[in-house]
């Protein structure tokens, strides 16, 4: 990776970083879901996969309101009061939670509450999406990865 695309994904994690959690979860959505054409979901057999079949399988239990408010706390770091406890999210590596939320995003809008179809994303949510416009799989891949190790 050259340089220019490290300062690329360094600009684009800081101002995810800026997000509040629904934005970021909207972006991660958006992102995934952009990228889910391109790789395939047998990409998903390469990578660990400690619990993340499991806790996906938990959150598809879950109420559509319930979906969001344990998503919210994954992306905030929260678990006093969680449907499904933070620990096992946060307890795995970077490369697990990006399995994790491929897996989710593939079965966004089927098993798990989708973005609303009337979805506008905000200001802020545009700014960090318009960054990938011309970029790579395998960028929009680094920066989520990136993102996810932080979170």
């Amino acid at each position: 990776m050259t340089s220019t695309n490290v300062d690329f994904i360094e600009l684009a994690v800081s101002k995810f970083q800026t997000l509040n959690a629904d934005d970021r979860l909207a972006v991660l959505a958006l992102l995934f879901g952009q990228v889910s054409e391109e790789v395939p979901a047998s990409a998903l057999n390469s990578m660990p996969s400690d619990g993340t079949a499991d806790l996906v399988g938990e959150i598809q239990k879950l109420s559509h309101p319930e979906q969001i408010s344990a998503l919210r706390q994954f992306q905030n770091q929260e678990g006093s009061e969680a449907a499904i406890s933070t620990n096992s999210y946060t307890s795995m590596d970077a490369e697990c939670k990006l399995a994790f939320w491929y897996h989710l995003a593939q079965n966004l809008g089927g098993s798990l509450v989708g973005i609303p179809h009337d979805y506008i994303p905000s200001e802020s949510v545009a700014e960090v999406l318009d960054l990938f416009h011309m970029n790579s799989t395998e960028e929009i891949m680094s920066f989520m990865q990136k993102v996810l190790e932080k979170a």
